[in-house]
């Protein structure tokens, strides 16, 4: 999950300072950033979901 996070807020921060660089307004940059963290969030646990690495496994006997 952490891995999930750090590597969201690095794709949001890229695509943020990108779309700055291209003309878009402080908080257009920011929304920007914003849509790409939780893009790139949905597709992390997506995966790790789908890898079976979220999966809760139950203990036997409780």
């Amino acid at each position: 999950m952490l891995l999930s996070f750090v590597s969201s807020l690095l794709v949001a921060v890229v695509a943020g300072v990108l779309s700055r660089e291209t003309g878009a307004t402080v908080a257009g940059a920011t929304l920007y950033g914003g849509g790409a963290f939780v893009a790139w969030m949905t597709l992390s646990i997506t995966v790790l979901t789908a890898l079976g690495l979220f999966a809760h496994q139950a203990h036997s006997g409780e």
